[in-house]
């Protein structure tokens, strides 16, 4: 019975980035082979020796079933054996004449090492292809002598996804002269190519006039003598027209099967797609699963508007309730069945660590009921469901805490909001509790909004004093954040106490180490001591870069003081202050645009320096053309330059 499996030998020419060629070879692993027997061999033309390496590591885990063969053994002439520098970018793939041909040339030795081993056929794949498990004996039980498997590609990045197959001369997809395409509505060759294209989406297995990449091709046709050659007497580009010509010229039909298509990864961009496909494929799984995790107290105002904003993304919804005495529960009941209670013991990470536990998707979700998707960014989440890697661990999302007049978000942070279920990851903290991750994390475009809808409390201040009176010993987390509810609540002397704990201890995250310096010079501020204000923003310089944030503040200080050449001095810093890398950061942006130009503006004009002075007004209304300021500035000068023009007439 083993004896009778079709033998196949796996063949593809290989010049290949490392992270493509890990995708295509992962997938010939993955590849079902209850109905075949194969080898593999490859032709090691690759540029990077990266990928000539993971070649011969996959021969070595295959050891007596795989060959690879260096393309230069190939080559008799030493002109041919110049493999060239294949370009291709994100716009496309850029073949040179020649090296079609010398292409042809290492498909053709595969054909005749398939034929001189007794192969009953020979499996030709391109290396940036990833397959569905089931492609080869898919095509194989199709009894046809030359079958390829469809994949779609989007030749130019915005155009329309397109086959590798087609029926008529380059890549016609109607047929000239003789009757129309079955299933067209006419002779129109728009219709006709709109109809094949149709068809090639319903799975099943159909003829063509030319295919290629892809491609079973069985014994009787290596033996008729058909291959890669250019035919003389043919423009066509590429091989594979001349090979599709040659064998229909020797009788051969030619099919493509459309029930399970290949992914292409025709550019870099597209290697995240791979999870998905692979998701797909080899679990029957179209998007990953989505588990919502809220812990809610008294939320009967904002719960049903978070819940429907979450329509479609999350497939199980877990609410935790701590404590509610108004209509919250069953509010949460038309949602969702699965609703616990937990008994509050002033500890935040305790109630999501418990709701986490609930969870039973794949991945999980958080929020607040007063956070809400917007429809824009409840769609990119939708697709992202679709599209995530399932390697990611974690993904961040931006979090819009306030907007401005005119609606653009004015304070926005970032959080690790879907995380995968099976990493465990807890919560941290009783007060200001965090997530804490690791591993591959993906920096989203998405964005939760909140929309507060309480008066702000004492609650937390009153864990903290509560925690302070039992003689519990603070994290360096919990004395910055400590520190931040005293200040909130205008406690102004103990918070300086509890920031300058918390950088005494050397430790914390850096930006909670500036971040705390600028809060300090806050709360002297507040107390009218304005040399310890600066004091407090200087030493900020200790940890980091200087932050534009920060030379804002000095480039006012000196302003206030009519010092106007130091007031210059820092907010020149601030424009050319270098932005942190880290995309967790919270940025003020207006310190990092057009602020220091507008303050610039007013420095130099007390300085007499007009020029200068709508120079950077100037640059501030590229950022913020609306801002009454910076328009009143413009008209100012506008108004100068007529007096200018009227004096000197």
């Amino acid at each position: 019975m083993q004896n009778n499996r079709e033998r196949i030998l796996i063949a593809s020419p290989v010049r290949q980035t490392a992270a493509v060629l890990h995708e295509f070879l992962d997938s010939l692993q993955m590849l079902e082979r209850e109905t075949v027997r194969t080898n593999y061999l490859f032709v090691d033309d690759n540029e990077e020796e990266a990928s000539s390496q993971m070649l011969r590591d996959f021969v070595l885990r295959h050891d007596g079933t795989s060959e690879v063969i260096h393309a230069r053994d190939l080559f008799d002439d030493e002109g041919a054996v110049d493999q060239g520098i294949y370009a291709k970018d994100e716009g496309g793939h850029y073949w040179k004449t020649e090296q079609i041909w010398r292409v042809a040339r290492l498909k053709n030795n595969m054909l005749q090492y398939a034929l001189a081993h007794g192969y009953d056929a020979v499996f030709l794949i391109d290396s940036d292809l990833v397959l569905h498990p089931r492609t080869l004996e898919q095509l194989a039980s199709s009894g046809n002598e030359i079958i390829s498997n469809i994949f779609w590609t989007r030749w130019q990045p915005e155009a329309k996804e397109m086959p590798q197959v087609w029926l008529q001369d380059e890549y016609a997809l109607y047929r000239r002269g003789g009757p129309a395409f079955p299933g067209a509505a006419s002779e129109d060759e728009g219709a006709q190519s709109s109809a094949f294209l149709n068809q090639l989406r319903i799975p099943g297995c159909y003829e063509v006039g030319g295919l290629g990449a892809c491609t079973l091709i069985r014994r009787s046709v290596l033996e008729a003598g058909v291959n890669f050659d250019r035919i003389p007497n043919v423009s066509f580009w590429g091989e594979d027209r001349h090979f599709c010509i040659r064998a229909q010229a020797h009788g051969f039909k030619l099919f493509v099967d459309t029930h399970m298509p290949a992914y292409h990864i025709y550019r870099l961009s597209e290697l995240p797609g791979v999870a998905a496909y692979n998701r797909r494929a080899r679990r029957g799984e179209e998007t990953i699963t989505i588990t919502l995790c809220m812990i809610v107290k008294n939320e009967e105002n904002s719960l049903a508007r978070c819940l429907d904003s979450v329509n479609g993304i999350a497939d199980e919804i877990v609410i935790v309730d701590t404590g509610s005495t108004d209509r919250t529960r069953q509010i949460a009941a038309r949602y969702t069945d699965c609703i616990y209670d937990f008994e509050w013991v002033d500890d935040f990470a305790a109630a999501r660590n418990f709701a986490f536990d609930q969870a039973s998707c794949e991945y999980i979700l958080w929020l607040d009921a007063d956070d809400v998707f917007e429809v824009q960014d409840r769609a990119k989440l939708i697709a992202l469901k679709r599209n995530l890697d399932p390697a990611v661990d974690s993904v961040t999302m931006d979090y819009n805490l306030s907007f401005t007049a005119e609606g653009s978000v004015a304070y926005s942070l970032r959080r690790n909001r879907l995380v995968r279920r099976d990493r465990q990851f807890r919560w941290i903290g009783a007060v200001h509790e965090y997530l804490a991750v690791a591993g591959h994390l993906l920096h989203s475009d998405i964005a939760v909004t909140h929309k507060k809808d309480k008066e702000y409390t004492d609650r937390n201040l009153r864990i903290y004093r509560k925690r302070e009176q039992a003689g519990e010993e603070f994290s360096p987390r919990d004395l910055y954040y400590f520190g931040n509810e005293l200040k909130d609540h205008g406690q102004y002397e103990d918070a300086i106490i509890y920031y300058g704990k918390f950088l005494d201890t050397g430790l914390g995250w850096i930006e909670d180490q500036i971040a705390a310096c600028q809060k300090i010079a806050d709360c002297e501020a507040a107390s009218s001591r304005s040399e310890q204000e600066a004091r407090a923003l200087f030493r900020s310089f200790l940890y980091d870069l200087p932050r534009a944030e920060v030379c804002c503040r000095l480039g006012g200080y000196f302003a206030d003081r009519e010092d106007y050449r130091k007031a210059v001095f820092w907010y020149e810093q601030a424009v050319q202050a270098t932005r942190p890398a880290d995309p967790m950061v919270v940025l003020n942006e207006a310190a990092w645009t057009w602020m220091p130009h507008l303050q610039l503006c007013v420095c130099y004009d007390r300085m007499g320096n007009r020029a200068k002075a709508k120079e950077h007004n100037d640059i501030a209304l590229t950022y913020h053309p609306t801002h009454p300021s910076m328009l009143y500035n413009d008209q100012y000068f506008k108004d100068l330059q007529k007096e200018n023009v009227l004096e000197n007439a």
